[in-house]
């Protein structure tokens, strides 16, 4: 029905403006538990997030900047 016009959809993105540090800062300022989370690609079996893909990278970058520590048990550390 929505292709003919008859129900108005709306998209709703909250966080779209927000850095990933302010994502973090206002997960923590809301109470998540980011143990209970990761952003991995590639997590291994057991949902271990593999710390190299994008995700893994831009998530690490994101508590950097928050200056919040991660909790994210990571699989693999990249070389600096």
């Amino acid at each position: 029905e929505a292709v003919e016009g008859k129900i108005k959809i709306s998209i709703r993105t909250p966080i779209i403006q927000m850095t990933k540090a302010e994502i973090i800062r206002k997960g923590v300022e809301l109470g998540v538990d980011y143990r209970l989370t990761h952003s991995c690609y590639d997590p291994s079996p057991n949902g271990i997030a593999c710390g190299l893909c994008d995700s893994c990278l831009l998530r690490k970058k994101g508590f950097r900047e928050a200056e919040i520590t991660d909790p994210t048990i990571y699989l693999n550390t990249p070389k600096s």
